[in-house]
């Protein structure tokens, strides 16, 4: 059996492994809905579930708000973020911008594969009237765009949209199921109208339909954001 202790650089590469595998586990929990916007993170709390030491959840905390998607306050902790209105609003439409112009890329560079893979998930992105099914068709919905989003082949715009997928994710969660079953059925006829887009090459008929698609998403959500107020 070998006694010798582990190299410095060994155990600072386990470190930096479990801080990523906090990391992932927190940012999966807060933009899949089950830690809310403006919800409390418990260091010892998390360190205790994940198994890891309260230092690797200080630097998985520390990585979430470099990202936006924490908050420090002093005397209070970590909060996952809770946008402003007036925030959430400019997410969109700066993810609209942005996803316009990866659309465009996407049109002549997507390959017959990446069409047919969005073929298949395009029924996935309906959602019935069970919370369950919510969640599959929003996840179906993230796949669906992010097929285009990478064909456009620019690492700048997949990284800046990752982030902003990330910070309006969590709200997308908060629509009632019967306002989301009706956005996804609209989704569906935009979303084919993309898919013909693409395939054809036309980048600007595709950037201006994934821009009204995207539009609409927000008008929807801030209505009932501000009903809930």
């Amino acid at each position: 059996m070998n006694t010798n202790p582990p190299k410095p650089s060994n155990v600072k590469r386990k470190h930096a492994d479990l801080a990523s595998i906090a990391y992932d586990s927190i940012r999966e929990a807060i933009i899949t809905g089950r830690i809310k916007p403006g919800e409390r993170m418990g260091q010892v709390e998390i360190a205790r579930e994940l198994g890891v030491s309260e230092r690797t959840v200080r630097e998985a905390f520390a990585r979430l708000a470099a990202k936006g998607l924490a908050t420090h306050e002093p005397f209070k902790g970590v909060k996952v973020a809770a946008l402003s209105l007036d925030d959430l609003h400019e997410v969109y439409v700066m993810r609209a911008l942005l996803e316009g112009r990866a659309m465009e890329l996407a049109a002549s560079r997507i390959s017959p594969e990446d069409i047919q893979r969005m073929r298949e998930l395009l029924p996935l992105t309906v959602a019935g009237t069970l919370p369950d099914s919510v969640k599959q068709a929003q996840a179906a919905n993230r796949d669906f765009h992010w097929i285009a989003i990478r064909a456009a082949g620019s690492r700048i715009l997949a990284t800046i949209l990752e982030q902003l997928w990330e910070l309006m994710f969590a709200y997308d969660l908060l629509y009632p199921n019967t306002d989301e079953v009706d956005i996804s059925k609209n989704d569906f006829t935009q979303h084919g109208e993309l898919i013909a887009a693409l395939e054809a090459g036309d980048g600007q008929k595709a950037a201006q339909i994934n821009t009204e698609h995207i539009t609409k998403t927000i008008q929807i959500l801030i209505a009932h954001l501000k009903e809930k107020t």
